[in-house]
């Protein structure tokens, strides 16, 4: 993955990127929009706070779809502005695999949201050979359009707390599914909650292929917020 462009990641880049929705009506149900659009995610994350996500890659034909690994994702609120928006450094990986510290001003949304986002195009990419700025435009759609939110339960430091689930598979019916190599049913996971810092439970991107005799392929890319379990019980 490239991370250049998240030296300079603020809410309006987050726009730029994936945007280019109107604005949920108040009193409206939750949408996946406005819940990753729209809120202020940082707002229960105080100054001098970090909060860990745990990345996982597992993969079946590591050969065919790259090698898996586990690591870790940090972001800290290193400063907290009197207008809400908060001062960032985000940490991808560690160790060997570690990434250039993103030192991100002025941020309202987590950009943790970014680094899934790009993952998962960059992965498709990668995986059924078509180009990110359609796959990115296509998945920004889907999130609009086809995209399922319904309430869970989910388990945070032993408490059952209350978060939202939403789902979508972005290229079903795509024009060009025929052309993804076996890949269109790809699905996206991610569970959201406003009582955990940062508002991000778990994000999870699927990749099984369809083709006859690849039916065992799957690729699996998880990020999941340190504390969080009993995820495989939630529907």
């Amino acid at each position: 993955m490239r991370f250049s462009c998240m030296r300079a990641a603020s809410a309006a880049l987050m726009v730029v990127l994936w945007s280019g929705f109107a604005t949920a009506a108040a009193g409206d149900p939750p949408t996946a929009v406005n819940m990753i659009f729209e809120h202020k995610h940082l707002a229960n994350v105080e100054q001098g706070t970090e909060v860990d996500y745990k990345f996982n890659r597992s993969a079946t034909d590591p050969r065919l779809l790259g090698q898996p690994f586990s690591d870790t994702i940090t972001m800290k609120v290193v400063d907290a502005k009197p207008t809400g928006e908060k001062d960032v450094d985000l940490q991808i990986y560690s160790g060997e695999r570690a990434r250039e510290l993103q030192k991100l001003p002025g941020l309202t949304i987590n950009p943790v949201f970014i680094v899934y986002f790009d993952q998962a195009v960059a992965s498709f990419s990668m995986l059924a050979g078509a180009k990110p700025p359609y796959l990115r435009n296509a998945f920004s759609m889907a999130l609009r359009d086809k995209s399922k939110v319904e309430p869970v339960k989910v388990d945070y430091k032993g408490k059952k707390i209350d978060a939202y689930r939403i789902s979508m598979s972005p290229y079903v019916s795509d024009r060009n599914a025929s052309k993804m190599q076996g890949w269109e049913e790809a699905q996206y996971v991610l569970i959201l909650s406003d009582q955990v810092p940062g508002e991000i439970v778990d994000l999870v991107s699927t990749y099984k292929n369809t083709f006859k005799g690849n039916e065992k392929l799957q690729l699996v890319e998880r990020i999941t917020l340190d504390g969080v379990t009993g995820l495989e019980g939630v529907k």
